[in-house]
């Protein structure tokens, strides 16, 4: 049998692509494995629970995230993978010094203290996770399949 991805969605509402949700309109195992795994929520956090977040919330989540890795970064932190073929996946990303500032908002990260992403395939630059989605969503030629570019090496 072959594995379907399913498309999740978090916001207000959340969102499945899976029957059960489109069935019951409730909170899927996919949608409960996003907010209880990979972003670590408590069991018994109100956001668990809840049908939607707001975008406020969904950054609180981020932020929270973030304050635990930063905590843990030797459990955390991307180091350079090798698969079979001996090719690197990921690289490591670029220490944020002081007056390092996000490529998109000109914001520096450790004043706004916002939750960050970097491009691990190429540069390893930071960029805020909020503004990478701005730059996402603004980028006319991506498919639903395709990947978005780092806004500076692309």
């Amino acid at each position: 049998r072959r594995c379907s991805p399913w498309q999740v969605v978090l916001g207000e509402p959340h969102a499945c692509s899976c029957a059960a949700f489109r069935k019951e309109k409730g909170l899927c195992k996919h949608l409960c494995w996003i907010l209880l795994k990979k972003y670590g929520l408590p069991r018994d956090h109100q956001y668990a629970f809840k049908s939607g977040l707001l975008e406020r919330e969904i950054e609180d989540i981020l932020q929270r995230l973030q304050q635990e890795q930063t905590l843990r970064p030797e459990q955390t932190a991307f180091s350079s993978t090798l698969n079979e073929e001996n090719e690197i996946l990921f690289i490591h990303q670029k220490e944020i010094d002081i007056e390092d500032v996000c490529p998109i908002c000109q914001e520096e990260f450790l004043k706004m203290m916002l939750p960050i992403t970097f491009c691990r395939y190429s540069c390893g630059n930071n960029v805020h996770i909020k503004c990478m989605k701005i730059w996402a969503d603004h980028q006319d030629e991506l498919g639903p399949d395709s990947v978005v570019k780092c806004p500076l090496c692309r």
